[in-house]
């Protein structure tokens, strides 16, 4: 993300892939530690950094369509970048993932959870458990952090929707979100909710376009779009002051357990309150932001998706051998999370910033080919 002091967000996304790579291995690892200590605090706040990408997912979506002009085409522009920059590497991923696992779970005799038509479903984003699964991850997908990709195309689908509507882009965008979140829990005879769990008894894909979750989106939306406004804090002190007032809020929120859970009334708002503050004062003053966690912002799309591939099929195979106590110390955690950037590096280069890259480039030639033919024919 290129520009005017806003390397806070990249880094910003870093440490909330890597809470989430910590959390996933430190699940798996059954550490026997007393609920108070630090590796069960990781684990429970490690959640914490899907909020966290949901609302920097809303703030670029309107930083880096400030100067589109919504119409037809740029909706086609737009849903052909978010779809090539998302879909390809998911899906080489999940592929591998559901290979390996299968092949891991074949060697210890153990029972593969997952079909042919699982992995279908994983890679078309529909939650394998809309019917009978608890929100917000609804059955998940074959590649786990896959479950939180579902809600992010839902809300890019609908971002292409309403750049048909020109300058209303934005308004509509945020009226639907407010029906749709509003209306539909009305509609089936229950009150709105900001619980993660909140399903409204829903058993088909209303159950993720009505889940809390999304506000999240909305409040990145509209954090969004108040940076892009004139509103400015001109008092540097002030600025200063609430961006470590903002912090100290998160943490404390993270370490005294007073809110839990991935939605607006867990951990969510003080994830908004901090990265308003933020937004905000990042035009007023500089925010300082490391160069590796910038780096490992660059890199975690794909460290959120490659590191199951050294938790689970590594969990299988070594529970059964005379490591499982080794695989157990905290220290192997430490092993998980540098191979896992490792093969985010790796993936960032030849899937991302390659095989998506070129599939960009390919579908836009193809389409301007095409518009220019049509032009020519017309004109003839």
């Amino acid at each position: 993300m290129k520009n005017e002091n806003l390397a806070f967000v990249q880094a910003l996304r870093g440490i909330a892939a890597l809470m989430v790579v910590l959390l996933h291995v430190l699940q798996l690892q059954a550490l026997p530690i007393d609920d108070k200590g630090l590796f069960q605090w990781l684990v429970g706040s490690g959640s914490a950094g899907v909020p966290m990408f949901f609302v920097i997912s809303g703030f670029i979506m309107v930083y880096s369509t400030k100067d589109v002009n919504p119409n037809a085409r740029s909706a086609f522009t737009f849903a052909v970048k978010r779809f090539s920059r998302i879909w390809p590497t998911y899906v080489v991923l999940t592929i591998a993932f559901w290979v390996i696992v299968k092949l891991a779970d074949r060697t210890i005799g153990a029972v593969f959870p997952y079909s042919f038509g699982a992995m279908i479903r994983s890679i078309a984003f529909i939650p394998l458990g809309l019917d009978s699964q608890p929100a917000p991850i609804l059955g998940g997908s074959v590649l786990h952090p896959g479950w939180s990709l579902n809600y992010e195309m839902y809300f890019y689908l609908l971002l292409t929707v309403c750049m048909f509507f020109g300058r209303f882009m934005w308004p509509l965008l945020l009226l639907i979100l407010s029906a749709t979140l509003l209306g539909l829990p009305l509609m089936n005879g229950q009150l709105p909710a900001l619980d993660m769990s909140s399903k409204y008894g829903f058993t088909s894909y209303l159950a993720l376009v009505s889940s809390p979750l999304i506000w999240e989106f909305a409040a990145g939306v509209l954090i969004g779009l108040l940076y892009l406004s004139r509103f400015k804090i001109e008092n540097k002190g002030l600025a200063i002051f609430l961006c470590f007032f903002s912090s100290a809020v998160v943490v404390w929120v993270l370490l005294s357990k007073v809110a839990w859970g991935m939605g607006v009334n867990g951990w969510g708002w003080s994830l908004i309150l901090m990265f308003l503050c933020f937004a905000i004062c990042s035009k007023t003053i500089s925010i300082p932001a490391p160069k590796s966690l910038v780096w490992l912002g660059n890199v975690s799309y794909s460290l959120y998706l490659v590191h199951p591939f050294f938790i689970k099929p590594v969990f299988d195979i070594g529970w059964e051998t005379p490591y499982r106590e080794a695989l157990r110390d905290p220290s192997f955690a430490l092993v998980v999370v540098a191979a896992s950037i490792g093969a985010a590096a790796l993936s960032r280069k030849y899937l991302e910033l390659g095989l998506s890259d070129y599939l960009r480039s390919k579908i836009l030639a193809i389409a301007n080919t095409s518009r220019s033919e049509s032009k020519a024919a017309g004109a003839a």
